[in-house]
């Protein structure tokens, strides 16, 4: 005869769902706020504060955790959800927690509720109707056999919560680029530029204010005509580079971009820059020789030089670094061993990070 619980077994079983179910939620609300979505809140916060107020992850993820916590022990009161539906109870603080962190990477332009205002009602109905129908079927379920973390009534909770947690990261803000935009710009404005720089290094995801705040940073490490093109490059020019237009950033003040571009060194290497990402080696190869006639030139700047020299017939400079020299003509050894549709694919592995690789196979 199969074994059946106890009322105080039954009891001890129904206090085991709430505190698993508790324990997933708060750990998973305190991760996914202080590790994933910090920078998109601090954004939010500083737009919807009009710029008055801070957002820190440590007291953000513990106060909205808490709050959307208190929140389910209410909707857990008021519905009664228990036994296998217990996990449920905790989909409207779900549900506010996707809202809250689905902040649109235009917020700047000005704040929308979007779909969530249809959504929002839609689902409210939704649930209500979830609860009822689980609150008329409760009264039949099977008592359990057995309790503990491997009974069938609390892995179905838990895969309830790692269903919903997955809803979750489906439909708030999992823009790539917005989130390191955002990263880098809290970075900057700590003046952590290093750091800000292994900010989605190894990602090929890249918009054009993404590589403005990538080449403000390395202009203020002083590397830009040596580093610029470690990074995927992408958009046009004029939106790239904060000596053209107005950059657009939300946390980070206009002033601390633009004003670098002012000085007389970053105008230099802003304009060598430009001149390189519009392809116009002439132009460049005139005003980069005259500028470092007298000192070692930029990685970048280098490699530019030697192409323009080689592909316009002029003679070489005799005091160009061997390694760019053997790696260009490496570059074009590889470039003619492959078909053109296979020759970019190739060519990334090895010298994504080159001037002649944009030159080639960049936007246009």
């Amino acid at each position: 005869m199969p074994y059946l619980m106890s009322t105080r077994e039954h009891s001890a079983a129904k206090y085991q769902t709430q505190i698993l179910c508790a324990l997933v939620f708060w750990m998973f609300s305190l991760a996914y706020l202080f590790f994933y979505q910090a920078d998109v809140l601090a954004a939010g916060q500083h737009v919807l504060s009009g710029g008055q107020t801070r957002y820190n992850r440590y007291v953000g993820a513990f106060l909205i955790t808490l709050t959307l916590y208190l929140l389910q022990l209410g909707v857990a009161q008021l519905t009664q959800l228990k036994k296998r539906a217990h996990a449920v109870s905790y989909f409207p603080s779900l549900l506010v927690l996707t809202f809250i962190t689905d902040v649109s990477p235009h917020i700047e332009e000005g704040v929308s509720l979007g779909g969530w205002m249809i959504a929002i009602p839609l689902l409210a109905l939704v649930y209500a109707a979830l609860v009822w129908v689980l609150r008329q079927i409760e009264p039949y379920e099977p008592v359990p056999l057995s309790n503990g973390l491997f009974s069938r009534t609390q892995w179905i909770n838990l895969l309830t919560m790692v269903l919903m947690f997955v809803a979750v990261g489906i439909f708030s803000n999992d823009d790539e680029v917005f989130h390191y935009r955002m990263r880098m710009e809290k970075l900057i404005a700590e003046e952590k530029y290093d750091e800000a720089l292994k900010v989605g290094r190894r990602s090929l995801a890249t918009d054009a204010t993404l590589t403005m705040l990538r080449a403000h940073a390395l202009e203020k490490k002083k590397q830009l005509g040596d580093h610029f093109f470690d990074y995927p490059v992408s958009g046009d020019v004029k939106k790239m580079l904060p000596d053209t237009i107005h950059p657009h950033v939300i946390i980070l003040p206009d002033s601390v971009v633009t004003d670098l571009a002012k000085t007389p060194r970053a105008r230099i290497d802003y304009r060598l820059m430009s001149l390189l990402l519009e392809r116009d080696l002439e132009t460049f190869s005139l005003i980069v020789q005259r500028v470092y006639a007298d000192s070692v030139m930029p990685k970048h700047f280098a490699e530019a030089l030697l192409q323009y020299r080689y592909y316009s017939g002029k003679p070489l400079d005799p005091s160009t670094d061997d390694v760019i020299a053997t790696d260009f003509n490496d570059f074009r050894k590889m470039e003619k061993a492959y078909p053109p549709e296979q020759a970019a694919n190739y060519l990334r592995r090895t010298f994504r990070n080159t001037y002649w690789y944009y030159y080639k196979y960049g936007e246009k």
